[in-house]
């Protein structure tokens, strides 16, 4: 049987009311024979193969709902040409209508046509990772996220639309490609648009960064007013004051090396440092008044090494690091 016509379709083509006339030759067919599953995949098939098809089937349910108490339907049902389009298929009487069978096989292929119809539930998204926790989600497209420590990342995917909330931290994003689904991702600052690439997203208290890893990528300021598309090498820095800064080249090999447990920084200020550090660190660090937020640095280091690096701050540079029970401070040493 044909997957996408009707079990009468080795007719000629009907150029006037066709979709018409092969809803109700399915309606006939559900009502007077049992129904295979190969039928109810035909039949969706069918359905799903153009807007006419729809919107003939449910003109067509929406009128023979009530055929059963039609004073002489079985002929109409049985004749001219109904007889041609179900040549081999035993006539309706009123008995079997009025016995259920025509409403059995209504609702069969109401069953089945509202389960083509309706759109696929919508995916409900949440990932969280703790603090020191670096892990990587697969999606039910096949997309992968790799959250850093202490992110979260919140969404919904529907039939059409992938769309995902970067709400704290940074992400990974490997994303399956799907023409027919973008996935956009929200910063609350910037939103960031592809039909499927890799890139990463960092985002701070006062800035996101966008580093694109492989393909293409287009970014939007909040307001949607201003624009820039990505490729391969490329990021841009978000902030209050620049919105969306030029784009610029970056390593890759530092810039993401987050994902295996290493932190790499090259001429970035003492606060984008301690930031990062407060994704793994096991109690907090704060930077006290006067601390040298602005001090330009080049580290490379391991999660597990924050103490140690610290401490090696504090002897190389004029601040001090003090250790509690509840948090570690920096301030001037001066």
């Amino acid at each position: 049987m044909s997957r996408s016509r009707p079990p009468n379709s080795n007719r000629p083509p009907v150029q006037a009311g066709k979709q018409d006339a092969e809803a109700r030759a399915w309606l006939l067919t559900f009502a007077s024979e049992e129904v295979s599953p190969e039928m109810e995949r035909a039949f969706t098939d069918w359905l799903a193969a153009s807007e006419e098809n729809r919107q003939a089937y449910e003109r067509a349910h929406r009128l023979w709902e009530g055929l059963a108490e039609v004073d002489g339907i079985e002929d109409l049902l049985t004749d001219r040409d109904n007889v041609r389009a179900l040549p081999q298929r035993p006539a309706l009487t009123r008995r079997l209508l009025l016995g259920g069978g025509l409403a059995a096989g209504l609702a069969c292929a109401a069953a089945v046509g509202l389960l083509a119809l309706q759109p696929p539930p919508a995916e409900e998204i949440m990932l969280v990772t703790a603090r020191g926790e670096i892990k990587t989600f697969t999606l039910s497209d096949g997309s992968q996220i790799t959250l850093g420590g202490a992110s979260r990342v919140r969404g919904e995917f529907t039939g059409k639309t992938r769309d995902l909330k970067l709400a704290a931290g940074n992400a990974y994003f490997d994303i399956a490609r799907d023409e027919n689904r973008p996935l956009t991702v929200d910063t609350g600052d910037v939103q960031v648009r592809v039909l499927g690439t890799r890139f990463d997203i960092k985002k701070r208290a006062d800035r996101v960064s966008v580093s694109v890893d492989s393909g293409h990528v287009r970014v939007m300021a909040v307001n949607l007013t201003e624009t820039r598309d990505l490729l391969a090498g490329d990021k841009i820095v978000s902030t209050a004051a620049l919105r969306l800064g030029p784009v610029e080249g970056f390593d890759p090999e530092k810039e993401l090396s987050w994902r295996s447990g290493r932190l790499s920084f090259v001429d970035a200020p003492l606060r984008d440092i301690v930031a990062d550090m407060n994704q793994y660190s096991d109690r907090p660090v704060r930077l006290g008044p006067g601390a040298p937020a602005d001090m330009r640095l080049t580290l490379s280091f391991s999660v597990q090494q924050i103490g140690q690096v610290l401490a090696g701050l504090d002897a190389a540079y004029p601040i001090q690091v003090r250790e509690s029970d509840t948090e570690i401070l920096i301030s001037d040493g001066l």
